[in-house]
């Protein structure tokens, strides 16, 4: 099945951060300049203070804080009054993200998140993106969200600093480092509900030197996520995304540009000869 939407028309994208948006910002840039075929449509936070909010209204994009901490703890009773569009013990079954072993713990966190989620469905269903873009949104989603979005197909993206499926999590660059690996990487992928276990769109590599400390590599990977994201995107745009079933039963991605070979030696180049990407 190809993904991507044939058309002239840019593609629509929302986009949700929880920082900085530094990737959300190279989106606007690289939109603005022509190089993006795409244009972010709405950008929403589980922060309020999350500069990515500010980068969005500086842009002129709608913008939204929606407050997960508002949200107070359920009690199994609590849980029984609510109106939720999904029945939170089905959902527990379907889960594989929250991992509390008391179930109504666990129960009452998925409720939770199922409320935030449901006010985050209405905001971006009003503008009718074409993909939803994670950009350092440091929620969990549950499966009532991922389904809603990927009924007709997969349109939930996320960018995750290493190379899956190696250090899934939060952690990516520290985990890389840590573990001593000689290279490190960024992968952006579908988003399915496992944490961080969708197909793999693409990746990209840069080289870990002997003296570099975190913010080193975050650096040097960071400016690697700004063109991988950009540029999935533009093949998602282009049509030149593939997905196939494997013997395995996993979908597997096939990126079907002409250029994609071209594409990767350039940013293998860029991180391998002897200077930063940066330079």
């Amino acid at each position: 099945m190809r993904c991507g939407i044939l058309t002239r028309k840019k593609l629509r994208l929302a986009v949700l951060v929880s920082g900085g948006g530094t990737n959300l910002q190279a989106m606007i840039d690289r939109s603005g300049a022509g190089a993006l075929k795409a244009e972010i449509v709405v950008v929403l936070s589980d922060r309020p203070d999350a500069f990515g909010l500010e980068r969005a209204s500086m842009a002129n994009i709608p913008a939204f804080h929606v407050d997960y901490k508002s949200i107070p703890k359920l009690a199994a009773a609590d849980l029984e009054k609510l109106d939720l569009p999904v029945d939170p013990a089905d959902l527990d079954r379907r889960q594989k993200i929250v991992r509390n072993p008391d179930p109504v713990e666990r129960r009452s966190r998925l409720a939770r998140l199922v409320l935030a989620e449901r006010e985050l469905i209405r905001i971006i269903d009003s503008f009718q993106p074409d993909y939803i873009c994670l950009a350092g949104f440091m929620r969990l989603v549950t499966p009532y969200f991922i389904n809603h979005f990927n009924a007709g197909g997969l349109k939930i993206l996320n960018i995750h600093p290493a190379l899956l499926p190696s250090f899934p999590g939060q952690h990516g660059y520290e985990e890389t480092l840590q573990y001593g690996c000689k290279w490190g990487g960024i992968t952006v992928h579908f988003v399915d509900e496992g944490e961080d276990t969708g197909p793999i769109i693409a990746q990209t590599v840069y080289p870990i030197r002997p003296g570099d400390d975190i913010g080193k590599i975050r650096e040097r990977g960071l400016l690697l996520e700004y063109e991988l994201y950009s540029q999935v995107i533009n093949w998602l745009a282009q049509g030149y995304v593939l997905l196939k079933s494997s013997p395995g039963g996993r979908t597997r991605v096939e990126i079907t540009d002409p250029n994609y070979g071209a594409i990767l030696a350039g940013w293998i180049e860029k991180a391998t000869v002897g200077r930063d990407v940066s330079s």
